[in-house]
């Protein structure tokens, strides 16, 4: 599909839904025992209904979903609805700068009180509040806390006298083994647009979690020595043959791990469920988080979490609210994250899933720095820039495109932090 006729489509689909979303709900100032939730994840529609049905006997208010089924047009809704009379009650977001964009826009209602209510529960870390907040206010909760793993095909592992990696030595030995046997390590691709920031990512973390943080934040460059290394890591990988091909369809992944036609997936612990939909049990995968690439280098790990804000303008705006103060309930997290197969934004919710206790495990055990997934942690229209760079980068992954490359991103990156200061 051609760029044109994409934006298009987008647009189409956004007019669509817009309406769908007017004509769905009560009108503005009605009331109604149901709250409308719009979002863009179909596989999450059964998991809303049952946690509705928990939150409608502690509030008396039960969720009816919608779902847009492509991101970049529900986007297009979000930001077009909170604008207008058009809203939802409920809408599914992301966490960190994508959340403080719409939030500096005056359309997300306050969610202080709700969240204070949360930390006196112990049902949130209190530490956690930055990534759900703009201008010292809370505009969100968290829906879940997925953190970012290697999973890997445990029969591979088995076949091969492989075991878990504890540190990058073992793990890149691991990688070579497996491609000696014929099989391709990592999958990695950059066909689906977002997922080009993963490697990137998960290797900065893992070299310089510090550097990570300030990079993120605009406290340092693209073009500094630690985002280098970083890249030339990446290339070497590359060299040594260790990835798929980089337009690998996305949505071919979990066959292909399962299959064992490549070893390793790195990727959000919310991935988790499609391997479990997919037939597969703690006897075919497991999941470890990627070892430090030198034994001095601080353990870190990649956080991510969806969230639920409530639009200034929703048609039951008080009822929205007083929902999200019981979302993280214990009562409906255990039917929630049990639905959907993640970890729990509330600590005190016991997973049963071993393959998630196993990584929360292993978190508790070393006590990372958590890092905000690149996805979020930077002005959406710098990470989205940079993504395209990063997406071209991995079809020429030579060391000569190193510079170009991380010297785009950082022309970038001093481009859009100064405009989002001046907004």
């Amino acid at each position: 599909m051609n760029r044109r006729k994409s934006a298009v489509t987008a647009a189409a689909i956004a007019a669509v839904m817009l309406s769908a979303c007017a004509s769905g709900s009560e009108t503005s100032g009605g009331a109604s025992d149901t709250l409308t939730l719009n979002g863009d994840r179909a596989d999450f529609v059964e998991a809303y209904k049952a946690a509705g049905e928990e939150l409608e006997e502690l509030t008396g208010y039960g969720i009816d979903p919608r779902n847009v089924p492509s991101t970049e047009s529900y986007q297009q809704v979000i930001r077009s609805s909170l604008q207008s009379d058009s809203a939802t009650d409920l809408v599914k977001w992301w966490s960190g700068y994508r959340l403080k964009e719409l939030a500096r826009t005056g359309g997300l209602a306050n969610l202080d009180a709700e969240w204070e209510a949360a930390v006196e529960n112990d049902w949130v870390n209190p530490d956690t509040a930055p990534s759900f907040s703009y201008d010292g206010h809370v505009y969100a909760m968290p829906m879940y806390k997925s953190y970012w793993v290697i999973f890997y095909n445990k029969k591979i592992y088995e076949d091969l006298g492989l075991s878990v990696p504890t540190t990058w030595e073992q793990f890149i030995g691991n990688a070579q083994t497996i491609k000696d046997a014929g099989i391709t390590p990592f999958f990695g691709t950059q066909e689906a647009g977002w997922t080009a920031f993963i490697w990137f990512g998960e290797i900065l973390s893992k070299l310089n979690p510090e550097f990570y943080a300030d990079l993120m934040n605009g406290d340092a460059k693209y073009t500094d020595e630690p985002a280098r290394r970083a890249m030339e890591i990446w290339s070497d990988l590359y060299e040594r043959g260790f990835f798929t091909s980089p337009d690998v369809a996305w949505d071919d992944e979990p066959a292909l791990f399962q299959s064992g036609e490549v070893a390793m997936v790195p990727m959000g612990t919310w991935r988790n469920a499609i391997f479990t939909d997919n037939g597969m049990t703690e006897q075919d995968y497991g999941a470890f988080v990627m070892p430090t690439i030198k034994p001095d280098v601080t353990p870190s790990v990649i956080v991510e979490s969806g969230v639920f804000a409530v639009p200034e303008k929703a048609p039951n705006k008080e009822a929205a609210v007083e929902t999200l103060g019981e979302w993280l309930n214990p009562d409906v997290q255990e039917v929630w994250v049990d639905e959907i197969n993640d970890i729990s934004a509330n600590p005190q919710v016991e997973i049963e899933n071993p393959i998630l206790t196993s990584v929360t495990e292993q978190v508790q055990q070393s006590e990372p720095i958590e890092l905000e997934r690149y996805w979020e942690a930077s002005p959406p229209s710098l990470v989205a820039g940079n993504v395209k760079d990063l997406a071209t980068f991995m079809v020429d992954p030579s060391k000569e495109n190193i510079g170009p490359t991380l010297q785009r991103m950082q022309e970038r990156a001093e481009q859009e932090w100064a405009k989002w200061e001046q907004e």
